[in-house]
């Protein structure tokens, strides 16, 4: 597997099914801002929630044969082998992006796991083979990369671009971070002292920019 990182914002995604299962499809595809349509004869009702507030189109009716034409991405989350064999099929032959729950031989790509705290994004994949350990590996490593992780994201961004303010080149500024983000700021980061880790690499930044400004 190819590991990427794929941007959906308003791209046309295409659920197949309507269970617990679509549901969870459903909303993480929301949340990366895609424009997302399903096909089911019936929904949960959290689904049929969001098809009531329009945060998604609702087809109530089973898979047809050409349903996937105008789709980026297709996701088959139903039950039905014969449909999810037909899918695959129609899917790959117009060189979709396609995921079928729990089929990882009638995909072209899966879906890791995942650890979120703000910007930062943890992704975690078995290509397939042992999803329960994906599971088991994401919430170990969710008590790990907790909140504090989320804050320490936004503060690196800040000091990047103090970064790419004071230092001139790509090459400088590359040299910079090799260097100054070490063992004992993440450990102040560990500590939950974020305020001292921040401090600490801007006193970093300041320093290699006057280096830089003499020589």
């Amino acid at each position: 597997m190819y590991p990427i990182n794929l941007d959906l914002t308003g791209q046309a995604c295409l659920v197949l099914g309507g269970g617990s299962v679509a549901e969870r499809k459903v909303r993480r595809l929301l949340d990366e801002g895609a424009v997302v349509t399903v096909i089911a004869p019936a929904l949960t009702p959290a689904l049929q929630i969001l098809a009531e507030e329009h945060q998604l189109s609702w087809q109530r009716r089973t898979y047809q044969p050409g349903d996937e034409t105008t789709f980026f991405l297709i996701i088959c989350a139903t039950d039905d082998e014969a449909v999810s064999q037909a899918v695959s099929a129609a899917a790959k032959a117009q060189g979709k992006l396609l995921n079928v729950c729990d089929v990882p031989d009638l995909c072209n790509f899966t879906l890791p796991s995942i650890v979120r705290q703000g910007d930062l994004q943890l992704t975690i994949s078995t290509n397939g083979k042992a999803p329960a350990f994906s599971r088991w590996l994401r919430k170990h490593l969710e008590q790990h990369f907790d909140e504090r992780y989320g804050r320490w994201m936004a503060e690196l961004a800040a000091i990047r671009k103090e970064g790419q303010a004071l230092l001139a080149t790509s090459r400088d500024r590359q040299a910079f971070w090799r260097q100054a983000l070490t063992d004992d700021v993440m450990d102040l980061v560990e500590n939950n002292e974020i305020d001292a880790a921040s401090s600490l690499l801007r006193k970093r930044l300041a320093a290699w920019e006057r280096k830089n400004h003499e020589t």
